[in-house]
């Protein structure tokens, strides 16, 4: 499904005014024009949202991670017996 050009712009409007909202949050502002944070990507870095991306602060392994991690610690287990 196709979007029109206005729900595009509106879209691009609240995300640059919450990414505004982030960054006085934060006590700085990086832009002058609102129309610069639908530009760029802004994002808190708190534990709180940081949690989603960042394994820092504990992300919850893939499928994909952690066969790969199965895998490893089996060939670690087949050469140890060598």
């Amino acid at each position: 499904m196709q979007r029109d050009r206005k729900t595009r712009i509106s879209i691009s409007w609240k995300k640059a005014i919450r990414k505004d909202k982030i960054c006085k949050m934060h006590g700085f502002t990086w832009y002058d024009n609102l129309h610069q944070y639908s530009k760029n990507k802004i994002h808190c870095s708190c534990p709180i949202c940081a949690r989603k991306t960042n394994s820092k602060y504990g992300r919850n392994p893939s499928a994909k991670d952690k066969r790969r991690e199965e895998s490893m610690e089996q060939d670690l287990e087949s050469f140890s017996k060598e």
